[in-house]
């Protein structure tokens, strides 16, 4: 087996922003302002986890050092980096990569920006630290997929630990010895099971929250001269044989260093889980095709088991938190509304018509719908009539992907409709003029990215 851990940190420690194309640098932008959007989408809709955690974390009180989103506390470092990332994930509305199966600003965008505040750092430092936390992310994860979410583990807490480990190790100057060091640390630390995804779903954020605290602590805990274990991704008891039983090697060395994956990843429109996109954008299509007064009959949705396994088991949501993980009530919600937004996590609103259609709706397993190697991870709708009549959809690669990606304006629009109620407009107006100019600050005080 390859040193993964060795070629990850060379590159980690090797990597200068003059080596990230332009392309990578504003997408990497983009994707900063898309966690802050899903940010603002999370305080609003994961209230009474927040309202939890955030009590239990002030009540740890400790160095008055960095703030957090929304937020004039002061808090450690690891604490504040914590409560961003348990916002950025909590509606759901955060960013991912395929091949990894996870999702990945929610822990690494805060743990840099996070640690940011307390380093003499430039925007062009951050970038950086943020694509390598990218590249560690979605490489050590997909390297370990679909074996690591068989057995049950979420690879935003578990691998998220690992990136977030190098990218705090590279935002803190640590040389390949300090960054291989801070990553073994970290891996031996990651956790965070998939159930969350079954039930009790409000308390999913705390995987990518934990990712973010492990993260920096144990960068600075390699900074202080600790030395930890050696072969932490390869070793027989190390990170890849705990998580899985077959480990795809080309996903750590393909292109690294010349495909920088953050243009790889994925931006989600809608507050649900990723595998409830493609139906959502197949219901939105035929919903406007349907007649008038067209009575539906049956829904088959067509589509690939790890969607079934993770979005496919809750049919009537018995609780808001069960709506992000259903793709028979967010099909439903959006055929019969046209739409799948905030507003539609409250169950409040269900109706005897959206039962009726949630009951008349079945998931048909079919492999065709997914195929890692070509970018697909799609469904085919089609929705039956009472006079016979048939409508079909099929969407292969949902929006917000690298082949589908959201514009500037799109990314606009998403702040918008997330910090409502929240920021004013000269607020967001603001915060993405921060954001634009990030590469030409000189530090993120200059720039105030958390209070807007």
């Amino acid at each position: 087996m390859i040193h993964a851990t060795k070629i990850l940190s060379e590159f980690a420690y090797k990597l200068k922003y003059e080596d990230l194309p332009s392309e990578v640098t504003q997408t990497t932008k983009k994707y900063i302002a898309d966690y802050y959007a899903a940010a603002f989408a999370g305080i609003k809709v994961n209230r009474q986890f927040n309202d939890a955690v955030g009590e239990v974390i002030l009540d740890m009180g400790g160095k008055a050092e960095c703030d957090f989103i929304f937020s004039s506390e002061r808090i450690p470092a690891p604490n504040a980096a914590f409560m961003s990332a348990c916002y950025a994930h909590g509606a759901d509305m955060d960013d991912g990569n395929r091949k990894a199966m996870g999702h990945v600003g929610a822990h690494v965008i805060s743990a840099v920006l996070t640690l940011a505040q307390t380093l003499p750092v430039s925007g062009k430092d951050i970038i950086t630290a943020i694509n390598v936390g990218y590249e560690v992310y979605n490489r050590v994860a997909a390297a370990v997929q679909p074996g690591l979410v068989h057995r049950g583990f979420h690879s935003t807490g578990t691998a998220g630990a690992i990136a977030c480990g190098a990218a705090s190790a590279k935002l803190m100057g640590m040389d390949e010895e300090g960054i291989y060091n801070t990553m073994a640390l970290s891996a031996i630390q990651a956790s965070g099971l998939i159930i969350i995804a079954e039930s009790g779903q409000c308390c999913k954020p705390i995987n990518p929250a934990n990712a973010a605290k492990t993260g920096i602590i144990s960068a600075r805990i390699v900074a202080k001269g600790i030395k930890s274990s050696i072969y932490p991704l390869e070793s027989k008891k190390g990170f890849f044989h705990a998580m899985s039983d077959e480990v795809d090697e080309e996903m750590i060395t393909q292109g690294l260093g010349e495909v920088f994956t953050v243009c790889e990843s994925y931006m989600k429109p809608y507050p649900s889980c990723r595998h409830t996109h493609c139906g959502i954008e197949c219901a939105l299509d035929i919903r406007q095709r349907l007649p008038e007064k067209a009575v539906i009959k049956e829904v088959r949705v067509y589509i690939y088991k790890n969607a079934i396994d993770i979005a496919g088991q809750i049919k009537v949501p018995q609780v808001s938190d069960d709506a992000k993980f259903s793709v028979h009530y967010s099909l439903a919600a959006a055929l019969l509304r046209g739409h799948f937004n905030l507003s539609d996590l409250d169950i409040s609103h269900m109706d005897d018509e959206l039962l009726r259609i949630i009951s008349c709706t079945r998931l048909i397993d079919d492999p065709s719908m997914e195929n890692r190697d070509e970018g697909i991870r799609g469904c085919r709708v089609v929705v039956l009539l009472s006079d016979g009549s048939e409508y079909e959809k099929t969407v292969l690669i949902p929006l917000g992907d690298a082949a589908k990606p959201l514009s500037w304006q799109d990314i606009r629009e998403k702040l918008h409709g997330c910090s409502e109620g929240l920021l004013s407009e000269n607020q967001q107006d603001r915060l993405m003029e921060n954001i634009l100019s990030l590469e030409k600050a000189e530090s993120i005080k200059t720039i105030n990215l958390y209070s807007v």
